[in-house]
């Protein structure tokens, strides 16, 4: 970063950070959050510099950008906790042999992006088709082309795998 952008964006940072960082709150209802949030906005601010085209003020510019990155983390929050609450609703049996309901609310987000990152890639695909894009068994079924009872099995072995690995690293 040379001199001149370093001083602009100190410049973005200076009238903007308090506003950004209050819009960040307001979705996340925690302050640490809300900082980290905020953070990541104003380097989105800053990396798309160039695409401001003046069609808006710059703070109406900065603004939408602030909500969208919070919208759309919120979504991304909102379907990986759909994701924990499927996971502990949709096999019982292998919940109640292995694990009690608070460990399962111990598993952050970040948590399960590791976990995911040690499956195989076909049993990652199937969870996220599943718990995160929605689709039914039926559409899963017929996308991976294999039988809707082949679904339903791999999704229950994909599941206890999460649940092993997660075991195992606590």
């Amino acid at each position: 970063m040379s001199s001149g952008n370093s001083e602009f964006f100190e410049e973005i940072y200076d009238r903007y950070a308090k506003k950004i960082f209050s819009k960040c709150l307001s979705f996340s209802k925690n302050t640490p959050e809300a900082k980290d949030l905020a953070h990541d906005v104003l380097i989105k601010i800053y990396l798309n510099l160039s695409k401001y085209k003046e069609k808006a003020k710059f703070s109406t510019w900065i603004y939408a950008i602030a909500y969208n990155y919070c919208v759309d983390y919120q979504v991304k929050r909102k379907k990986q906790m759909t994701i924990l609450e499927e996971l502990k609703n949709d096999d019982p049996e292998l919940l109640v042999q292995n694990h009690a309901d608070d460990e399962l609310a111990e598993i952050t987000t970040e948590i399960l992006k590791q976990l995911l990152e040690k499956v195989s890639l076909a049993e990652k695909t199937i969870l996220l088709m599943k718990y995160q894009d929605n689709f039914s068994i039926k559409e899963i079924a017929k996308t991976i082309g294999v039988g809707e009872s082949a679904v339903k099995m791999k999704l229950m072995r994909s599941k206890a795998k999460l649940m092993k690995l997660y075991e195992e690293g606590r």
